[in-house]
């Protein structure tokens, strides 16, 4: 699989890392509009300079490249995922995958008149902890689902006005930047049982907004028709527990690190006043994971078989989510 790049941001190079742990893989080509990073990659990863473009197109129409990895900024996901299924490229893309719901709407429709394979990029949906989370909960550890409690926050010290966190129109605040991980860990909760993913109804909404028009946090109620609720909250203020707690009838699974386990993880079963430890191992890296299922899925153009991965049709539904949480606090 030979790969390319769009965007050489942060998550650009964990990628770029990532993919070394992986055989039959290669980072081939990528494409900046900063010539001074295109040269940093060059050097850094060996690319050769015929794979390096300024032009984002020009690596679209690079016929030595599969599939593209898109690490841009928010407000361009929707575009490069479009002109990637264009050019018949396979696509790992960000998240949030688009800013509107009629953008997420286009990009399903587009992708079902295409033999494209598509994933937004939610990483801890393809590491090993989360199916054995699911296993866990299947075998009914802690009884009958209730509720859940998922948060992700982190403290971004004052983020620059200018800077993209604070940036409206670059798709910024709270809720496009880390909205999807408490979102979509409560719909895979919610319809373990369901062959059809239920949305959930969204209720009890408080967060804080800064002048400039973009969600600083969030929280909100997700109530699903199985009788299933969810207590969800992200800031980029304040250092949450991020952590997700599913309580049971019978007692309450604790994910300790949801959104970036290690290789080596911890899912604890609070019981009886007891705490059982089980551990989960993975051979890669949680971004390396990610990466080596999207190969696996190419060849079936569908997700059903790397199940609690995402679909687009998961993908759909949580965006659906987070713009009514996006905009009630608006």
């Amino acid at each position: 699989m030979n790969w390319g790049i769009i965007g050489l941001g942060n998550m650009a190079k964990k990628f770029a890392n990532s993919i070394q742990e992986l055989e039959n893989n290669n980072l081939l080509g990528v494409s900046s509009h900063s010539i001074f990073k295109l040269l940093k990659f060059r050097y850094k990863y060996n690319i050769n300079l015929k794979y390096l473009f300024s032009d984002y197109q020009k690596i679209l129409d690079c016929k030595d490249i599969d599939n593209i990895y898109i690490g841009t900024l928010n407000n361009s996901h929707f575009d490069l995922i479009i002109a990637c299924i264009n050019a018949k490229k396979n696509v790992l893309c960000e998240k949030p995958f688009v800013l509107s719901i009629n953008q997420a709407k286009e990009v399903k429709e587009k992708l079902k008149s295409s033999n494209i394979f598509f994933l937004e990029g939610i990483a801890y949906r393809s590491h090993p902890q989360t199916k054995h989370l699911i296993k866990l909960l299947k075998e009914n550890h802690v009884g009958k689902i209730i509720k859940i409690k998922s948060t992700f926050g982190f403290n971004a010290d004052n983020p620059r006005k200018k800077g993209r966190l604070l940036n409206k129109k670059l798709g910024g605040g709270s809720i496009f930047d880390l909205g999807c991980y408490p979102v979509s860990m409560s719909n895979l909760i919610a319809n373990i049982y369901n062959e059809k993913e239920i949305v959930p109804t969204i209720s009890e909404v408080t967060g804080k907004m800064h002048k400039s028009g973009v969600d600083l946090s969030g929280k909100a109620k997700l109530s699903y028709s199985n009788g299933i609720f969810s207590e969800i909250e992200v800031s980029i203020i304040e250092n949450l527990v991020n952590s997700t707690e599913i309580f049971g009838s019978d007692g309450m699974i604790k994910i300790l690190e949801p959104w970036l386990p290690a290789k080596d993880s911890v899912i604890e079963i609070h019981k009886n006043k007891n705490v059982k430890k089980l551990n989960t191992s993975s051979d890669l890296s949680i971004f390396a994971s990610q990466i080596n299922l999207f190969n696996n899925s190419i060849g079936n153009k569908n997700i059903k078989d790397n199940y609690p991965a995402m679909s687009i049709d998961n993908s759909v539904n949580c965006f659906k989510t987070m713009i009514e949480w996006k905009e009630s606090i608006l």
